[in-house]
């Protein structure tokens, strides 16, 4: 056993722990005395049951430097006055007494994406809340809730939550949090997502077992930004007509939302819009690839088919209907045997693999949970549901898929194969200074998400005001870099500084993250620079951005990007001032940028033929027209004597 984790977590979160259950009818409790038993690394916590109770138990599972609860909760059969705990909070525990120095939050920003939280205390964490890193001391502990067998677990003001959508149920089981430590708030993260999936809390794979689809090392274009829901085969055509005239390399599209037969955002039809696309889907994409030279093409599609399902009164519905089902909302969804939801899945998919197409963006999947709420514990329906329409992905396309609008833990903790999910709510180019939230969003729900995922970073502009900064995000982000300009909006110099000049997309290893310094930091706040990193090999990357209304000086300490080597030194190249420098662990630069201003430096280790002198010293130089090209294929060697 860890004593020494275990100790922290009886002392804090078990101290003054209490639990309440919440059923139906109005009826509540409370739990707070429990014996204690140990049977190697297992620890079950047996709480004394009052009279709603058959029994109650929370067993926690030790890992070297990890933790996972699990709970075990029977309530007694056929009362009078209870039948099942409530489907919202149906137990709620408080937290102990930790007093974090600083504590890092994702919660909610709405159903689909999270947002990341800056605070000093558990009271104050935002409802929705599913990731905490807490800084205590020298150490920092990561905890995550995870989904059960019939319940999801959400922080909120101090409590942890277990919600299972669906009032009735008389026995919860299943896992509920994670807990890690380390003094490297990075490492804490992944070693609770280890041992959880280790442990089997954790059911599905993590990154190392998933495997991106090779073409998003390609640069791509997608219609959404660029036309909305008003896209067109026409317009597609005349959009690939400027890229092939501007000579920017576009290797793969998205046809986004506004290609399918819908009524009253129903779907109604597996084939497209004839009106917008009057050649039919099949002789669209065959053009595309043919004249273009796109190689991959990919359409979207909602996770129930359309924003509200099916259309009841289609011919679709007719076809389908044995693979469907009405919620009490009178929603028409996927069935929720999940071989009958394969069947439509697979009925769709097959069709639009025939008609050319190589992949999907599958949106709107965290609605899902709160469309079968009611029917089905919705971290069961949820599993159902992604392993049905993963079943099709991998047999029409390989399994290539961008998931979306799907950071609920219900769906992150789901996906039995699929590679690469959005990180963030959309880039909203109409939006001032809309950038600042995308960029925060993206880098600090990497630190959980890209624990599972390959983190797509989602669109940009490349004429925008932010075309810079969001530029130097994706060359820096470890994420399919791709645009979603509109007609005669592309500009080939700030696409082109993000990728190879064959189009080539030069991916760093990790999706990129905030140095150790950011990690618990709200620089927009605290009027500090939010610097991010990457690697690539023994190459670092660190860009440094403004966030806030005004000028800002701030300190880049290199000693705050993990894994640089203290017993290496390194050239640093900075991209917009075009300066190269010395530089190791132990150094720092300041840095002043005005208001929404970046910076960004590739650094590459030194190589000496002869240890004792700088004689020959080179490095393997990126191309210095590129944001981050230390990911390169194409580096050359340049002495250290030709560039100081």
């Amino acid at each position: 056993m860890n004593n020494v984790l275990y100790s922290f977590i009886k002392s804090h979160l078990l101290s003054n722990f209490e639990v309440t259950l919440n059923l139906v009818r109005g009826v509540s409790g409370g739990l707070s005395e429990f014996t204690e038993e140990i049977d190697g690394d297992t620890v079950i916590c047996k709480y004394i049951p009052g009279s709603n109770l058959e029994y109650f138990n929370i067993i926690a599972k030790l890992g070297e430097d990890a933790i996972v609860f699990a709970i075990d909760a029977m309530l007694k059969p056929n009362g009078d006055t209870d039948s099942g705990f409530t489907s919202e909070c149906g137990v709620t525990m408080t937290l102990g007494d930790i007093k974090p120095d600083a504590l890092l939050g994702s919660h909610h920003d709405n159903a689909w994406w999270m947002y990341p939280t800056f605070c000093k205390d558990f009271s104050s964490i935002v409802p929705g809340s599913q990731s905490l890193l807490i800084k205590s001391g020298a150490l920092n502990y990561h905890m995550l809730p995870l989904t059960g067998d019939n319940f999801r677990c959400e922080f909120n003001s101090g409590k942890l939550e277990l919600i299972s959508g669906m009032s009735g149920i008389c026995h919860l089981s299943g896992d509920f949090l994670a807990v890690s430590v380390s003094t490297d708030p990075f490492k804490a993260v992944e070693n609770n997502y280890k041992f959880a999936h280790e442990i089997g809390a954790i059911r599905v794979p993590l990154i190392n077992e998933r495997k991106m689809p090779e073409f998003f090392n390609g640069f791509g274009w997608c219609t959404w930004n660029a036309f909305y829901a008003n896209v067109t085969s026409a317009g597609i055509f005349e959009k690939l007509d400027e890229f092939k005239e501007k000579n920017i390399p576009v290797k793969w599209v998205i046809i986004d939302d506004g290609w399918l037969s819908i009524r009253e955002q129903m779907l109604s039809g597996f084939d497209v819009d004839y009106v917008k696309f009057p050649e039919g889907l099949k002789a669209v994409i065959a053009k595309m690839k043919n004249e273009y030279g796109i190689e991959k093409v990919g359409v979207w599609h909602a996770f129930n088919g359309y924003w509200s399902g099916v259309d009841p009164e289609s011919e679709l519905y007719k076809e389908q209907k044995d693979n469907l089902f009405t919620t009490p909302s009178g929603r028409v969804l996927q069935s929720l045997d999940e071989d009958k939801a394969f069947k439509f899945w697979d009925a769709w998919h097959s069709f639009l693999a025939d008609c050319g197409v190589d992949f999907l963006k599958v949106d709107n999947q965290s609605s899902h949970s709160g469309q079968i709420a009611g029917v089905i514990p919705t971290a069961e329906g949820c599993r159902i549901a992604h392993n049905a329409i993963e079943r099709s992905i991998s047999k029409n396309f390989g399994g290539a898929v961008i998931d979306c609008m799907g950071m609920d833990m219900e769906n992150v903790l789901a996906r039995p194969m699929s590679a690469v999910s959005r990180n963030s709510d959309d880039f909203f180019p109409k939006r001032e200074r809309g950038f600042i939230k995308h960029l925060t969003q993206n880098v600090y729900n990497a630190i959980w998400h890209n624990q599972i995922y390959f983190c797509d970073f989602d669109m940009w502009w490349s004429d925008h005001e932010s075309a810079y900064q969001s530029g130097v995000l994706r060359a820096i982000s470890g994420s399919p870099i791709y645009v979603s300009d509109a007609i005669g909006k592309s500009r080939r110099d700030t696409i082109i500084a993000t990728v190879e000049d064959d189009g080539k997309v030069m991916l760093c290893d990790y999706a990129a993250k905030p140095t150790l310094d950011c990690v618990y930091t709200d620089c927009q706040a605290e009027n500090k620079l939010l610097k991010v990193w990457n690697r690539s090999g023994d190459n670092f990357a660190v860009a440094a951005f403004n966030v806030s209304d005004c000028e800002v000086t701030d300190t880049l300490d290199f000693g705050t990007i993990p894994e640089l080597s203290q017993d290496c030194e390194y050239i640093a190249y900075e991209y917009f001032t075009k300066k190269f420098s010395r530089i190791n662990f132990f150094e720092d630069t300041e840095l002043t940028l005005g208001r929404d201003g970046v910076a960004v430096y590739s650094i590459y280790p030194i190589i000496k033929p002869n240890e004792d002198s700088d004689e020959g010293a080179y490095i393997m130089l990126g191309d210095t027209s590129k944001y981050v090209p230390i990911a390169s294929v194409n580096k050359q060697k340049k002495l250290i004597s030709e560039i100081l």
